[in-house]
């Protein structure tokens, strides 16, 4: 395969991390400074990781699960410079 091919291959990669990054982001700020009724039940990729009953509590699994969005936001970042580095520009 040659380098433009690859190149290409790179930025479909990561476009796909760049949309996991804003899925994973999203979802952490949506549980940030939630509203009550009774409790809230955080879910991570589809597993159940707790129930909740605090603003408190919420806040620290949205921090956290905000902050895991910086790893496929930098892997994205790198595909994407490598894309630039193997694909010529064209004038």
């Amino acid at each position: 395969m040659n380098n433009n091919k690859k190149g290409w291959l790179f930025l479909a990669l990561a476009g796909c991390l760049a949309l996991l990054t804003i899925f994973i982001f999203g979802k952490g700020y949506g549980y940030y400074n939630v509203h009550f009724d009774e409790y809230v039940y955080i879910v991570f990729n589809g597993n159940l990781i707790d129930k909740v009953t605090t603003t408190e509590e919420a806040n620290s699994y949205a921090y956290l699960i905000m902050g895991l969005s910086i790893i496929p936001a930098f892997l994205a970042y790198f595909y994407f410079r490598k894309f630039l580095k193997l694909v010529p520009e064209v004038n």
